[in-house]
């Protein structure tokens, strides 16, 4: 057996320290410095600044970055998912679309540049089925007069006929005319804007041509206002006027008209191109011409009517685009449809305000922070990914209730607050933990190791507990392993050290250290528990039935027993890390060390393999029978220390 791995007692009696009454504490700090509550406080104070500070740098870096372009893009696209998941809905009856389609090319044979007449008859078709208004989203941008005289003339005089009876709503390129007025010698622009029956039918596209919004009005002077808003004030005998509402809506009437916060309307969207009723401008004109009144009636009775093209060139693309899967645009026309639709059945979108989107960001950069911080992976990563779901699902139940929600902003939090949690986690708990786990973990079994790490604080600066020290040592290995195969020593030492570690984790125990065959154990340290002396006792009686399997194997395979001794002793001593900067390690040292060395010596002397202070027995004598074996001077003890030997554990 070699020598203890402490230094030699001080002549502390070790019968006098085992029959004293151990204190109630089992811990007393050894290092000067402020209360362990105030070190606690003062860590979680530190810790707290760190976890705001993360969730703020987190909340504000997201909003700064949903402002740039690509991540605005990427809420655009936000956008468009949530009007997918929200899905087609039944449009209004009221408005009815005539189709300037493949089927109206094909029944007329003249080029469209001269078909005034023919829209001449179509407006009075509607006029004859009851409409109730008309808008003509059809641009004649030049005059036919020179090559066909009569045309335009014919066109504006049908307008005059019809517009006396209902409004009929001009469209025009605003690009083209600059909003100065209508193209010179045209007759029905001259007509339209005497009456104030024109608007622009330019659409207001996004950075990705996208239509999501639609102007209303110029911002200038004159205030001209597009096709729809004009189309939407006559048919509800109604006039535009600025508001003077915090946010800067309109107003139709008595209705106010929330804007965005570029100014224009946001457009609900009832579904892809298609989703409200349409004829084709053929099956109209042949209606007419057979006199089929009722037919026109059940078409235009009371409704709306849109007359527009279906052309590719008139197409744009929606929020519907990639509705079914396909690539779906929608016709001039029918985003015109849309629109008066919001306008008139009050269907409006409000985008959260400024300050509501921030608030979202720093709220969800608190949780993520919070989340990131508690758990770990992949439990982290799960739970943000489902607060982030949880919230595209509100901003879609949220879109049928006309609120546009942020999106970028709070994912970005979201994201950011979990990169800052695991951050700060790692630079207060984690480094903690850490250290720990790499001074404890591979010496205790995951069970103790998992209690340590609950722990709030683990004395690693040196103190003064109450434990139970095992010393166990392979008897008279030394002179054996001397004619041995270094290869054979090394193969043994690790099998035996394998064997015995197992038992010490499973007990509760520490592995302390190795000492050429020798292993120092701690029961009760760095975590202590009532039942540690217990613990160990059991623990010993488990490593020499462990003993005596392996060398029941060694036998078999004709190698000499290794027997083993093991020797414990409860008392105070002093454990922390200890030595130098370039090599620290968690041990003990006192006269419970040393004497629980001396005590495993001793089993030689008593034909024994486990032996046991009285100080140990008499903590757990009602829940063992053991055999007083007689009392044993130690070296270095100035008193006998009488030893027992464990028969039965209950």
């Amino acid at each position: 057996m070699p020598d203890a791995p402490a230094g030699e007692g001080t002549g502390t009696s070790a019968v006098a320290s085992a029959r004293q009454d151990f204190p109630d504490s089992r811990t007393d700090s050894l290092k000067a410095g402020p209360p362990a509550q105030e070190k606690k406080a003062r860590r979680k104070r530190t810790t707290v600044i760190w976890f705001l500070a993360a969730a703020a740098g987190s909340a504000l870096l997201a909003w700064g970055l949903a402002s740039s372009s690509p991540l605005q893009l990427l809420e655009l696209k936000g956008y468009d998912a949530r009007w997918i998941l929200h899905g087609s809905e039944p449009p209004p009856s009221n408005i009815m679309l005539v189709m300037l389609d493949e089927r109206a090319e094909a029944a007329f044979p003249e080029p469209q540049i001269f078909w005034q007449p023919r829209f001449a008859s179509l407006l009075r078709a509607a006029a004859d089925g009851g409409a109730r208004a008309i808008g003509l989203d059809i641009y004649f941008a030049l005059s036919v007069e020179p090559w066909a005289p009569d045309l335009d003339r014919q066109l504006a005089a049908a307008y005059a006929e019809v517009s006396a009876g209902r409004p009929v709503i001009l469209a025009y390129d605003s690009l083209q005319l600059g909003f100065q007025g209508s193209p010179e010698g045209l007759p029905l622009y001259m007509l339209g804007s005497a009456q104030g029956t024109i608007g622009f039918a330019n659409l207001t596209v996004d950075g990705d041509n996208f239509v999501r919004r639609q102007q209303l009005r110029t911002r200038d002077e004159n205030a001209f206002e597009s096709f729809a808003a004009r189309l939407a004030a006559a048919a509800s005998n109604s006039e535009w006027s600025a508001g003077s509402l915090p946010d800067g809506a309109l107003r139709l009437g008595d209705r106010a008209v929330p804007l965005d916060r570029s100014g224009f309307l946001l457009v609900h969207y009832w579904g892809p191109n298609g989703t409200f009723r349409s004829v084709s401008m053929a099956d109209v004109l042949e209606a007419a011409q057979r006199g089929n009144t009722g037919q026109l009636e059940q078409w235009f009775r009371e409704n709306i009517v849109l007359i527009g093209s279906s052309a590719p060139a008139d197409q744009r693309a929606t929020p519907f685009y990639l509705a079914g899967g396909g690539q779906q645009l929608t016709s001039g026309v029918e985003i015109h449809a849309n629109t008066l639709a919001t306008l008139l059945e009050g269907r409006f979108l409000r985008e959260a305000s400024p300050a509501a989107g921030f608030a979202l960001a720093v709220l969800f950069a608190l949780l993520a922070t919070g989340l990131a911080y508690r758990f770990r992976f992949p439990a982290a990563p799960v739970a943000l990914a489902a607060i982030f779901g949880i919230h595209f699902a509100i901003s879609v139940r949220a879109l049928r209730d006309g609120l546009v929600l942020p999106l970028v902003a709070p994912g970005l939090a979201i994201a950011l607050g979990g990169f800052s949690g695991y951050g700060v986690y790692s630079m207060t708990e984690g480094r903690k933990r850490r250290l720990l786990q790499d001074m404890f973990g591979r010496y205790v079994s995951p069970e103790v190791a998992q209690e340590i790490l609950a722990r709030e604080e683990v004395p690693l600066g040196g103190t003064r507990q109450l434990v139970t020290v095992m010393f166990c040592d392979l008897r008279d290995y030394t002179t054996y392993c001397q004619g041995c195969d270094p290869h054979q020593v090394v193969r043994e030492l690790n099998e035996y050290f394998a064997d015995m570690t197992a038992e010490i984790k499973a007990h509760g125990g520490m592995v302390n250290k190795f000492i050429g065959d020798g292993i120092l154990a701690l029961f009760g340290a760095p975590v202590p528990r009532s039942d540690d002396p217990y613990n160990a006792v059991v623990c010993a009686q488990a490593m020499v039935a462990r003993n005596r399997e392996y060398n029941r194997r060694r036998t078999e395979q004709g190698l000499t027993p290794l027997v083993l001794g093991v020797g414990i002793h409860t008392g105070e001593a002093v454990v922390g890390t200890i030595g130098a900067p370039e090599k620290m390690e968690y041990t003990a040292i006192g006269d419970a060390v040393n004497v629980a060395a001396r005590i495993e010596g001793e089993n030689k002397t008593f034909q024994t393999q486990a032996l046991l202070s009285e100080a140990t027995y008499r903590l757990i004598q009602d829940r063992v029978k053991a055999e007083r074996m007689g009392e044993a001077k130690l070296k270095g003890v100035a008193e006998a220390v009488t030893l027992f030997s464990v028969a039965r554990v209950e």
